[in-house]
């Protein structure tokens, strides 16, 4: 018989679904600050134990960045994991790990280049709101990355949402 997800995995289906969101980006060492569009296509897989997300980001119409997430809960450590790929290729040393609070799910990404922090809130069945942090000094201090508003495409179903 095959394992079932925990309730803990069943949190993330809160992500799944097709979005668009408003981001505002601040200027980092990998790139340029200014307005951008982002598109998340985020499925649950794996028997209900992993939510892939997939994004992409566009600037004046064109697609500017791409990155894809594999989200879970890792049960001996009790907290949830975050396999971050993006375009800018570093890949991940370790998977970034957080946990809820409420409606809030933050995890930090931890890499030689910095420390990232990025906050998912789930604002209603429609909606949510992303920030993404960096620390330069092993987290006294953040500074902003990202700051998106993500919102239900209309081609996405609620039969497409577990």
């Amino acid at each position: 018989m095959a394992s079932q997800p925990r309730a803990e995995h069943l949190r993330l289906q809160a992500l799944a679904g097709l979005w668009i969101g408003e981001e505002v980006l601040s200027d980092t060492p990998w790139m340029k600050g200014g307005r951008a569009t982002g598109h998340v296509d985020a499925r649950v897989t794996l028997g209900g134990f992993v939510l892939e997300q997939d994004y992409r980001q566009e600037r004046d119409g064109r697609e500017t960045f791409q990155a894809k997430g594999l989200f879970t809960f890792d049960s001996d450590l009790s907290e949830y994991r975050l396999f971050w790929f993006d375009d800018l290729g570093f890949p991940p040393a370790e998977p970034a790990g957080g946990t809820w609070e409420g409606d809030t799910l933050t995890v930090l990404r931890r890499s030689p280049r910095a420390i990232a922090r990025h906050t998912f809130a789930i604002r209603n069945a429609q909606e949510y709101e992303l920030a993404i942090e960096n620390s330069w000094d092993g987290g006294a201090s953040w500074a902003p990355v990202m700051t998106g508003h993500y919102r239900r495409r209309p081609e996405d179903h609620p039969s497409s949402v577990a």
